[in-house]
């Protein structure tokens, strides 16, 4: 997390091949876990998903990111964007080459998850670079 000059917050997370958008389900104890399904389910809930799966498995991750995002900037009321940073090129891990690549990969796991277009988006930036260009 990354604080600007005027306030706002950023949640960075970056992937350099598609398979880390796969995690494992939390790996809490039961009174913790618990709170965390109260939290996925809440802003599952608040973001109109219509999946039936468990937000506490596989991509986790992903909506831990987004429960968070929800926790600052609506229950807070903190000005937060959570930035989603995907490198193209990255040979030393066989990532995707392309945009398109990682773009096809996180609509399987917005649809998956339920959600589309949503609330919380506008807040919520993908950005792509390849690393040959560095």
């Amino acid at each position: 997390m990354d604080k600007s000059e005027n306030g706002k917050v950023f949640l960075l997370e970056a992937k350099s091949h598609i398979s880390e958008l796969l995690s494992p389900k939390t790996g809490a104890g039961e009174t913790s876990l618990r709170k965390i399904k109260k939290s996925l389910d809440e802003t599952k809930t608040f973001l109109h998903s219509n999946s039936e799966h468990d937000w506490t498995s596989t991509f986790y991750q992903y909506t831990n990111r987004l429960a968070h995002l929800y926790l600052l900037r609506v229950l807070n009321e903190v000005p937060a964007y959570l930035v989603f940073v995907y490198f193209m090129n990255d040979k030393d891990m066989n990532g995707p080459r392309s945009i398109d690549e990682w773009s096809g990969a996180i609509a399987l796991l917005h649809s998956f998850l339920g959600i589309g277009r949503h609330k919380l988006s506008k807040y919520i930036a993908d950005i792509f670079i390849d690393v040959q260009m560095l």
